[in-house]
């Protein structure tokens, strides 16, 4: 008796249909969209090395503000001499005014960066001000972040069962054709 021998004969792949590169285009930009969105989630973390560059982001630009009856607007920028593991989070930031609010001058820094020291030798953190203005817009950047995580988990468990159920009817299909030869 001969044995027979089965050649395995590469069968064509068939093209795909439209809906199939629909379904795979869906699932590689629900996916990519959680990434990001994660991504994005992770790097507004308060121990992240890019919070102090969202934090700044987010305050606004000026905050006017009355010490020693005298009205003063204040700016703030980055501290390029901060080092996180040395200095506190409220030194990564500097504050500064203009004399006679003229921008056209020399930036007038405030003693170490955040404190202004009046005639009553009172110190108010002017980081704070900016911080606290800040929060506002970061409250709701985060509650945007979280819904649109729960949204696109609630969006891919759907899909992944869906696709699930594609790749298990395609094995289910071919192994009753092999018994059928």
């Amino acid at each position: 008796m001969a044995k027979d021998k089965k050649v395995k004969v590469k069968k064509e792949k068939k093209p795909k249909t439209k809906q199939q590169k629909w379904a795979i285009g869906l699932g590689i930009a629900l996916l990519a969209l959680f990434v990001i969105t994660f991504g994005a989630k992770l790097a507004i973390m308060p121990n992240s090395p890019l919070y102090s560059s969202y934090a700044l982001a987010i305050m606004p630009k000026s905050v006017e503000t009355t010490f020693d009856e005298k009205e003063l607007v204040l700016y703030v920028e980055k501290n390029k001499d901060y080092d996180r593991t040395k200095e506190q989070p409220l030194e990564a930031f500097r504050v500064y005014y203009y004399e006679n609010n003229d921008a056209s001058g020399e930036k007038i820094y405030l003693e170490n960066g955040t404190s202004l020291k009046g005639e009553k030798n009172e110190s108010n953190l002017m980081v704070l001000q900016f911080l606290a203005n800040a929060t506002i817009t970061d409250g709701i950047i985060r509650k945007v972040i979280n819904r649109i995580l729960l949204v696109l988990c609630l969006l891919l468990i759907p899909y992944f069962i869906f696709v699930w159920y594609i790749i298990w009817s395609i094995r289910y299909d071919k192994k009753k054709e092999l018994k059928q030869e």
